[in-house]
C-alpha cells in the first residue's frame, strides 16, 4: 500500500460515479467502502447495481468499480453521516433538502495509474472523536495572539511562551468541548445544524468521559495560570476574568451565548489572552499595546459573528440571541464590514503612537483578502462558508504582523 497515494485519497472531497452513460460528482468519504449523498429519485434510474468511479486529480489517475449499496436516511444513520459531515461540513446543505438517502459504494477494485491498488472497503477516514470535541481548528487565534504578544515585549522567556501556548489551548479546549455539549443538551445545535462539530449530535464520542478529560484539562490550566499569577501577580487578574468569561459563555440558560453578549465575551478572552502574554514576557502596556490587543479582539470576534450571521434562523428557533439575530440581515452586514476594517485603523493608530511597532504596518498586504471577504458578505456567495473564510484571514492578518516584527526584531 502506497501511504502518499492513499492520504491523497483520503484528502479527496470529489468522486465522479458512472452508471448507464451517467455521469454524477459528488462528495465523498471513506468508510470501508465511499460513501456520498445520493437523491431518492436516482435510485430508480440505475438499472445495474454496477457502477464504475473516478476521484478527479492533476497528480494521478484514480478509478475503479463496484456495488451500489443504499445505507439509508442520513437523519437515521449516525456514523455515516457523522463521517460525510466531518469530511464534507457544506453536505449539511443537502441534508436540508429531505429528499437524500446515504449511498455506499463498495468497491471490486481500485486502480491507480491503470494499476491495482487497494480495496477501498479496507479504508476509512481518520477521525479523532475526543481531539475534534476540542475544536483544534479555533486555536490558530490563540496562537497567532500569544506568539504576537510575546513578541512584542523586551525579550521572549521560550519556556513561559510554550507553557502559555499549552494552557491556554488546552482551556481553550475544555471551553469547547463543555459549549458543544450544552449545544447539544439545549438543542442549538441538532442534526441538521451547521455546526463546526457533532462529536455530541452524532453518537460518536462517550460524553461522560469527553467531560472529564474536559474538567481535566481546565484543571491543569488553572493551576499553570496560579504558577503564573505567583510570578507576575497581575497574571491573576487576566485568569480569573479569562475563567470567568469562558464559564458563563457557556452557561446552558443564562450564559452570555443566550444573551446576545458572546461577541463582547470573546473580544474580551482573545483581548486578554494577548495582554496576558505580552505581560508574562515582561512588557509594560501602554495605550498602543491596548489598540493592538483591541484588534486580536475584534478580529476574533468577527469569526463568532460570521458564524451567528449564517445561523440566525437555528438560533431564532433555539432561542439564542445574538448580535446577528438582533441586528438582522442588513445589520449583520454593516457589523461584519465594521469588524473587518477597523483593526487595520487600530494598528495604525498604534505605530502613530508608538513608532517602535512600525513592523506592524505590513498588515496593509492583506487588505485585498478582506476585500474579497467583503464581495463574499455582501453577494451573499458562499455565505454559509464565510466564518471559516475570516478565520483564513485573521490567521494571515496575524502571521503578517509577527513574521516582519520578528524578523527585524531579533534578526
Amino acid at each position: 500500500m502506497n501511504n502518499n497515494i492513499l492520504k491523497l485519497i483520503q484528502k479527496s472531497k470529489y468522486v465522479i460515479i458512472s452508471y448507464n452513460g451517467y455521469k454524477n460528482k459528488v462528495s465523498y468519504a471513506l468508510d470501508n467502502g465511499i460513501i456520498f449523498l445520493i437523491k431518492k429519485e436516482e435510485i430508480n434510474t440505475i438499472n445495474e447495481k454496477e457502477l464504475k468511479f473516478e476521484i478527479p486529480n492533476n497528480k494521478i489517475k484514480i478509478n475503479g468499480s463496484g456495488k451500489l449499496s443504499i445505507v439509508g436516511d442520513p437523519l437515521t444513520n449516525d456514523h455515516e453521516r457523522s463521517v460525510l459531515l466531518y469530511k464534507n461540513p457544506e453536505n449539511i446543505l443537502l441534508l436540508k433538502c429531505k429528499d437524500m438517502l446515504i449511498a455506499k459504494l463498495i468497491t471490486d477494485e481500485t486502480t491507480v495509474n491503470n494499476k491495482k491498488f487497494i480495496n477501498l472497503n479496507e479504508v476509512n477516514e481518520k477521525q479523532h472523536p475526543v481531539i475534534r470535541s476540542m475544536r483544534p481548528w479555533s486555536f490558530q487565534q490563540s496562537i497567532a495572539a500569544i506568539i504576537l504578544g510575546s513578541i512584542l515585549a523586551y525579550k521572549i522567556n521560550v519556556i513561559f511562551l510554550f507553557l502559555t501556548l499549552f494552557a491556554v489551548l488546552i482551556s481553550q479546549g475544555s471551553f469547547n468541548i463543555l459549549n458543544g455539549y450544552f449545544d447539544f443538551k439545549t438543542g442549538n445545535d441538532n442534526k441538521l445544524s451547521m455546526t463546526s462539530t457533532r462529536v455530541f449530535i452524532d453518537k460518536i464520542v462517550p460524553v461522560k468521559k469527553v467531560l472529564i478529560f474536559s474538567v481535566i484539562m481546565l484543571i491543569i490550566s488553572v493551576l499553570i495560570g496560579i504558577y503564573f499569577s505567583i510570578i507576575n501577580h497581575i497574571i491573576l487578574l487576566f485568569l480569573l476574568i479569562g475563567i470567568l468569561s469562558g464559564i458563563l459563555y457557556s452557561l446552558p440558560k443564562y450564559g452570555f451565548k443566550k444573551l446576545a453578549l458572546g461577541d463582547l465575551s470573546v473580544f474580551i478572552i482573545w483581548s486578554l489572552i494577548f495582554l496576558g502574554s505580552y505581560v508574562l514576557q515582561h512588557g509594560i502596556i501602554n495605550i498602543s499595546i491596548l489598540l493592538v490587543s483591541f484588534s486580536i479582539g475584534i478580529l476574533t470576534v468577527n469569526i463568532l459573528h460570521a458564524n451567528n450571521w449564517r445561523d440566525i434562523n437555528d438560533d431564532k428557533n433555539a432561542g439564542v440571541k445574538t448580535v446577528a439575530l438582533l441586528a438582522g440581515e442588513k445589520g449583520s452586514e454593516i457589523y461584519y464590514m465594521l469588524l473587518l476594517y477597523l483593526p487595520y485603523i487600530l494598528i495604525v493608530m498604534a505605530i502613530l503612537l508608538n513608532l517602535y511597532l512600525y513592523p506592524l504596518i505590513v498588515i496593509v498586504i492583506t487588505i485585498p483578502m478582506a476585500y474579497e471577504l467583503t464581495k463574499t458578505a455582501l453577494n451573499k456567495k458562499n455565505i454559509n462558508m464565510l466564518d471559516m473564510f475570516t478565520a483564513r484571514y485573521t490567521l494571515f492578518f496575524a502571521i503578517t504582523a509577527i513574521v516582519p516584527y520578528f524578523l527585524i526584531k531579533y534578526l
